[in-house]
């Protein structure tokens, strides 16, 4: 089968969260660089957002638009437990079976059966690439169910079409049971390469669905290079960056949540001279932030503007003392300014994330657990061993980010070799 010389790129992003589409552009810049003989096609949920944000990059819609109509009449890629959404689970699963069998007929120039136009382009465009990547995020896990299941499918009608698959910088696993084990082992076995943002937690995963060896190791984060602003954004250099948000939350826990982070906040009030700045990664970030300051105002407390220019809110991070954050991209910016952090945990999947990623540059032990008793002691502990080795950490992440480049170099030249044998 004749390949054109286009690789097709998948993520996470579409949404306006600006840590996505850091990983975005960066993988877009990243492949155009390096494959200048490739079409690069960013296959996104949202093609005008995508055109909007990365203006300079080729965009079509992705699979969850093409075969499972997210946003679009007959939506059965958001289900989820609401009894008015259960439906769409057998719905997404026929469909999904119904294309692979279609892919058969795509696969040898047969009329399709029962597809509309736009999944049978999405499938054409997967038979003739000459590489399918998905970049780097944390969505491929039973965490974020539609977007594993979609997923696997991808990598099976990728396998039908002989499309290489590779993964670039992934969370992967928390596969929520033995059910969506069976399926990932299914789906991503034939993947060429995997490689994962965290030294431990997704490599035990997928060596429990069996894929371990050489091409299944560490990188790190797509969005650790991403650019940032040349312009300074805050006067003052002498702040603490803040994010944290609502995901999951609910009532009384949302409440419980704003009282611990205010305690903290509190602290750097109460003993230190430094200002503290909230920073959303999402627009919905900032709906946590007009509560806390509707129950704790202060005028040291500063929201950033949100700005749909991740570069911006990179500037911020790297011109701050300190980030302590709930969200896994902050700590990616931070780490890449040389930026000590504290993460804030407030389930296993932010364990998983954030420790995970921690630990990439040796600041796992720099996490807390807002849901331990201990939390504020364990914080105190954290910032003051933050305070007394700056030095020390600054050059811990210079030598370990250039350690985690050679990987990420390792897996590029084996991208090479998939892709001189297309």
């Amino acid at each position: 089968m004749d390949k054109s010389r286009n690789i097709l790129v998948a993520g996470g992003y579409g949404y306006t969260n600006l840590g996505d589409e850091a990983q975005c552009e960066t993988t877009l810049e990243l492949l155009t660089n390096r494959y200048p003989d490739y079409q690069i096609i960013n296959l996104t949920p949202n093609v005008n957002h995508s055109k909007d944000m990365h203006p300079k990059f080729f965009h079509e819609s992705a699979s969850r638009v093409a075969i499972y109509n997210q946003s679009r009449p007959f939506d059965i890629y958001s289900f989820g437990l609401s009894v008015f959404k259960l439906w769409r689970i057998p719905a997404f699963i026929l469909k999904s079976v119904w294309v692979l069998l279609n892919a058969y007929l795509v696969k040898f120039d047969l009329p399709t059966f029962l597809l509309n136009p736009r999944t049978v382009k999405y499938m054409e465009m997967l038979k003739e690439a000459s590489l399918f990547y998905f970049s780097g995020g944390g969505y491929l896990t039973g965490k974020t169910l539609s977007r594993l299941w979609d997923a696997i499918v991808i990598c099976r009608l990728c396998k039908i079409f002989d499309t290489p698959v590779v993964m670039s910088g992934q969370t992967i696993g928390v596969w929520s049971g033995k059910y969506n084990e069976i399926l990932a082992k299914w789906g991503f076995k034939s993947v060429k390469v995997i490689t994962v943002r965290d030294e431990e937690f997704s490599l035990k995963d997928l060596d429990k669905i069996g894929l371990k060896g050489e091409n299944c190791f560490a990188t790190h984060d797509d969005a650790l290079h991403s650019k940032k602003s040349d312009k300074k954004q805050i006067d003052s250099d002498n702040y603490i960056t803040l994010n944290f948000h609502y995901w999951g939350m609910k009532g009384k826990q949302k409440e419980l949540y704003i009282d611990k982070i205010n305690k903290i906040v509190n602290h750097f009030l109460d003993n230190t001279s430094y200002d503290i700045v909230l920073i959303a990664m999402t627009k919905t970030d900032t709906n946590s932030f007009e509560d806390y300051l509707k129950k704790y105002p202060n005028d040291r407390i500063k929201p950033f503007t949100f700005n749909l220019d991740f570069s911006i809110i990179r500037r911020v991070i790297a011109d701050s003392k300190m980030c302590i954050t709930m969200k896994h991209h902050p700590i990616i910016f931070a780490m890449g300014e040389d930026v000590p952090v504290i993460s804030l945990a407030f389930s296993d999947y932010y364990v998983h994330k954030n420790v995970g990623a921690l630990a990439q540059y040796g600041q796992e032990k720099y996490s807390v657990n807002l849901e331990n008793n201990d939390y504020f002691d364990k914080f105190l502990e954290l910032y003051k061993d933050i305070e007394d080795h700056r030095t020390d950490i600054i050059s811990l992440l210079q030598n370990k980010k250039a350690n985690l480049d050679e990987r990420k170099e390792r897996f590029l030249q084996k991208v090479d070799k998939i892709l001189k044998g297309c």
